[in-house]
């Protein structure tokens, strides 16, 4: 029991008496059972690329096969980048 300044008497649950909540642990995937990723989306698909996102959106994306789902979920395939880059690659002679 503790006292305010008028002298009344309140009680106060100390942290010490209070039971604590089980911590509820969140699993993770061991690293040998990570799945790959597919897809990746736009802003992802750019840095994977070393260009800004504007420059993906113009010159690269018209040239890619792209999932669309709904209005504004856009999914670009891994295998599709890499597809891009081959085909896009070019050897310069020296």
């Amino acid at each position: 029991m503790l006292r305010n300044m008028d002298g009344v008497q309140s009680a106060q649950l100390s942290l010490e008496t209070a039971s604590p909540r089980p911590a509820v642990a969140k699993r993770k995937a061991p690293a040998s059972r990570a799945l790959p990723r597919l897809t990746v989306g736009p802003i992802e698909a750019a840095e994977m690329l070393g260009v800004s996102r504007d420059y993906f959106d113009e010159h690269i994306k018209p040239e890619l096969r792209i999932i669309r789902r709904g209005s504004k979920t856009i999914l670009i395939p891994v295998a599709e980048l890499e597809r891009w880059v081959d085909r896009s690659a070019s050897r310069y002679a020296c």
